[in-house]
């Protein structure tokens, strides 16, 4: 059954207080937060448990738009701006 994990709790990185499982796969009514697979590994098969439970949809979206960690994003933006900053140097 899908509420069978629902009682575990964990601190939730985004909103800075603990949680319970069926927060992260309900959020606001139905929708499962994207960061669900990279927060619940360490504490049992959260993929295992929940791709029996989703639509061949709903499991794509999960895996597939997985966003990406903040680092990655940081080093992408110091490229960018290093790039933009060459771009204005005059070439010299």
């Amino acid at each position: 059954m899908l509420s069978d994990e629902d009682h575990r709790v964990r601190r939730c990185p985004r909103l800075g207080h603990e949680v319970r499982f069926r927060y992260c796969r309900t959020q606001e009514g139905d929708r499962i937060c994207p960061h669900i697979l990279d927060c619940w590994w360490e504490s049992f098969d959260v993929a295992g448990f929940l791709r029996p439970h989703l639509a061949a949809q709903e499991w794509e979206r999960l895996v597939v738009r997985r966003p990406r960690p903040k680092v990655a994003g940081i080093l992408e933006l110091i490229q960018k701006a290093r790039n933009a900053a060459g771009r204005t140097d005059g070439g010299d």
